[in-house]
């Protein structure tokens, strides 16, 4: 999944060298227990480009990070997690 998101979002950036996807685990009592959990980072100028219009292209990023974990034998209604961290904000997630 990880090699996915890497794929997906430097084809996206104007820097793909400062494409960051980083394995997490999930917050403790989040449910979910089994499915993974991604954070990304890119450059400042690449983060509206990510987002996307209305948040667009990150909602088009999850789903097709949830279709592959589901196609690769992703346990039952886990749901696996893609934070994109604001990098003018602190890192804190969108």
């Amino acid at each position: 999944m990880e090699s996915l998101l890497n794929f997906l979002v430097r084809g996206l950036v104007q820097y793909p060298e400062q494409v960051q996807v980083l394995a997490v685990p999930r917050r403790p009592g989040s449910g979910e227990h089994g499915a993974p959990n991604w954070e990304l980072r890119v450059a400042p100028e690449d983060f509206p480009r990510v987002v996307g219009r209305g948040g667009r292209t990150a909602r088009a990023l999850r789903a097709l990070l949830e279709g592959s974990y589901h196609a690769v034998g992703g346990g039952g209604y886990e749901r696996p997690g893609l934070n994109i961290m604001d990098p003018e904000d602190d890192g804190r997630p969108v």
